[in-house]
């Protein structure tokens, strides 16, 4: 039997590697936004998984969170890339996957205080 926690970490894996790849895409505009979009929506998959519709009262704060860190996060991956601007590209994806992974990680120890060791059921 499956856990919520072993398919809600599965997913949370997916959305940074696919927040990877999308810092490293060469946009000229600043990925932090599209980056947002995929914390939220790992939030609220990761809700969906537990069992709980995630309001958009708590996306909206969460996504601005999401926002504010991003951008120091910009800041300091524009510092960096100046330093090393052959690996720039490597560091904004390592960034980008990292931060995902701690905020899905964080996201999902919030639901298993909630549910310790709930079982997953599939829809």
């Amino acid at each position: 039997m499956k856990t919520c926690r072993d398919e809600a970490l599965r997913w949370v894996h997916r959305y940074a590697i696919g927040g990877a790849a999308f810092a490293a895409l060469p946009l000229p505009i600043s990925t932090s936004t599209g980056l947002v979009a995929i914390e939220t929506h790992m939030m609220a998959m990761v809700g969906e998984i537990y069992g709980e519709t995630v309001g958009s009262v708590v996306t909206t704060a969460a996504g601005g969170s999401f926002a504010i860190l991003g951008q120091g996060l910009k800041f300091l991956v524009t510092r960096a890339v100046g330093f090393v601007p052959l690996i720039g590209p490597a560091i904004k994806m390592g960034i980008a996957g990292l931060t995902i992974e701690a905020i899905g990680r964080g996201v999902v120890v919030h639901f298993e205080r909630k549910y310790p060791g709930k079982l997953f059921q599939e829809k």
